[in-house]
């Protein structure tokens, strides 16, 4: 017998939905730890830690969010970006302040 199919046998539609869900569930959030674990907590950044970097204000910084700048994550509900993406950018576009003497 193959332990890959499964049979139902008395199952409802709603129980079968649930099952799916759960089995989803379980699998999204292992990819997510994954992933996680990958990049590492100290690469993801906040909105406000983003914007010091760029020196720019938070609200020109989601202009450029908005524009497709920057990938956005989500942890814990909240918006979050990774640092290199942020300082490549700022390095990148940085125009150095030439000094008056």
């Amino acid at each position: 017998m193959d332990t890959n199919n499964i049979i139902l046998h008395n199952i409802t539609p709603e129980q079968l939905k649930t099952m799916l869900k759960e089995m989803v569930k379980e699998e999204f959030e292992h990819i997510n730890n994954e992933i996680q674990m990958a990049m590492g907590e100290d690469d993801l950044i906040s909105i406000g830690t983003a914007s010091r970097l760029l020196g720019m204000c938070k609200k020109v910084f989601g202009i450029y969010v908005k524009e497709g700048h920057f990938t956005v994550y989500y942890h814990l509900k909240e918006r979050r970006f990774l640092r290199s993406e942020i300082l490549d950018y700022r390095n990148r576009y940085k125009v150095a302040r030439q000094l008056k003497i």
